[in-house]
């Protein structure tokens, strides 16, 4: 049982570590890589709906002070009676309360884009994939956090007292998948997060300074086909490349001609970090597209 949420759920000590960690990194069979998995999208649906309800909380209680403020006012000029500030007064305590409640919720949050995609993805896969060979894993759940702060800074404000960018690199996810028919496929998953800070004044009624926030998701997937035989050709036209979206390359990697797709999606959010991330079916679908581009010898020879 993790500190970050309660629930009679119990945690094995792998998901416990990762939870900690954040991080998974590592050999697994398939069977115990969906388990751990299957473990972390338990605790982090858990952890979101703990940090929303303390957050909902805070946010009514603070609303019950502000209230409780000008009732205490409008009380003490009429009665002459400091106790109705009692109740403003109570309400600081239990909102900072709720606020902390709602902090160390977000701190162990982790990023819905390996529940969303990637389990899913291994899922689709699982039948294409060496039960007799470990999957290699190294994934990064915990976000647009400082560490992977890329840089900041101040854009042409316009209407705007202040316009402050700051970028975060994420190569969150690497995993190397052994297919049944001998090749290999990797996974790789990057996002780059744009949090845009805005400082402004309000309309004539209210002047008052205020900030707004808003966030941009900018996610790659990058799928890899590392073909067995090092005499494997490409037909790069058969893949049918998205030119707004997607790009093809042939690599060298590991002593043969591998192809590589990426694929490109965009995200938008206000105040936190969307949660949206790309489609399982459309990565699952990229190394479908990346074994249609092998020129079988049949072709090759006519």
């Amino acid at each position: 049982m993790t500190r970050a949420t309660r629930t009679a759920f119990e945690f094995s000590p792998e998901a416990q570590a990762a939870i900690q960690a954040r991080s998974i990194s590592g050999s697994f069979e398939l069977r115990k890589l969906q388990k751990l998995l299957g473990e972390l999208s338990h605790f982090d649906e858990v952890n979101q709906r703990a940090a929303d309800r303390a957050k909902k909380r805070m946010i009514a209680v603070i609303v019950i002070a502000f209230a409780g403020l000008f009732i205490a006012v409008a009380a003490a000029a009429i009665f002459e009676e400091p106790v109705a500030f009692l109740l403003p007064a109570a309400a600081v305590p239990v909102a900072i309360y709720f606020g902390r409640i709602w902090s160390r919720h977000k701190k162990s949050d982790l990023i819905d884009d390996f529940r969303l995609c990637l389990r899913p993805g291994l899922k689709d896969l699982a039948a294409d994939l060496d039960p007799e060979t470990k999957i290699r894993v190294r994934l990064d759940l915990a976000g647009p956090v400082d560490r992977k702060k890329a840089g900041q800074r101040d854009l042409p404000p316009g209407r705007y007292m202040k316009l402050t960018e700051t970028t975060f690199q994420d190569p969150w996810c690497e995993v190397r998948l052994p297919l049944v028919d001998g090749n290999t496929a990797v996974l790789e998953f990057d996002t780059t997060w744009k949090k845009l800070e805005r400082k402004y004044r309000g309309g004539r009624r209210n002047n008052k300074i205020k900030y707004k926030t808003k966030w941009r998701k900018e996610c790659r997937a990058a799928a890899t086909l590392v073909p067995a035989s090092v005499s494997t050709a490409w037909n790069q036209s058969a893949l049918r490349l998205d030119a707004n979206n997607e790009r093809a390359r042939l690599v060298e990697k590991e002593g043969a001609t591998a192809a590589r797709l990426e694929r490109f999606w965009v995200f938008k959010g206000a105040s936190d970090p969307p949660t949206a991330a790309p489609p399982s079916r459309e990565v699952v679908g990229m190394l479908l597209r990346l074994y249609s581009a092998i020129e079988r010898r049949t072709e090759a020879a006519s």
